[in-house]
């Protein structure tokens, strides 16, 4: 048996699922009743603190939040996935969960857009990162079959997701639709 072809096509396959380029947007079932406060920290990747300051009009000090997590702190800063009510965001501020890899290039390509964002809306909105290989039923329950995938919460709204590469404006373009909008 030859590995070649089956090592090229296995290659191919994951290239073409990581850079798929659909950016289409799509409306998650849920409900939320309850909001809870989500503390704002900043973590790194290598889960050490890395601060982005960033001051307003008043000469306040604000924090962008940018923080990487596992499926069980997903659940307790996210929304449970076991839950009958569906998707109950628990934080105060809205949030941009990013789904993603490692070895996903187009993934890579959205971190310092994200990391940008994180810091333009610093005070506005959280943004966490999920490893979609150590998280394995939060995906399966999102049905994520494509990374880069960005979920949009909001405190008692309905949650929307976006698949693929997307650009700074179209990022800043549902940031402000989807979480800053009243």
């Amino acid at each position: 048996m030859n590995i070649k072809p089956i090592f090229f096509l296995l290659i191919i396959a994951i290239f073409i699922s990581c850079n798929s380029k659909n950016t289409h947007s799509e409306d998650v079932t849920a409900e939320t009743d309850e909001v809870t406060n989500v503390p704002a920290t900043l973590f790194n990747d290598n889960g050490g603190s890395t601060e982005i300051n960033g001051t307003s009009e008043d000469s306040e000090t604000i924090i962008a939040t940018i923080k990487t997590i596992e499926e069980e702190e997903f659940y307790q800063k996210i929304f449970e996935i076991n839950n009958p009510k569906g998707i109950q965001y628990k934080g105060k501020l809205p949030a941009i969960v990013d789904f993603y890899a490692d070895w996903c290039g187009p993934c890579r390509a959205i971190a310092p857009i994200l990391a940008e964002l994180a810091e333009q809306y610093a005070g506005e909105i959280i943004i966490y990162k999920v490893n979609v290989e150590k998280c394995p039923n939060v995906c399966q329950y999102l049905q994520i079959e494509s990374i880069p995938a960005l979920l949009y919460l909001k405190p008692n709204t309905k949650p929307k997701m976006t698949i693929g590469s997307q650009s700074k404006e179209e990022l800043q373009k549902m940031i402000k639709e989807s979480l800053l909008s009243e």
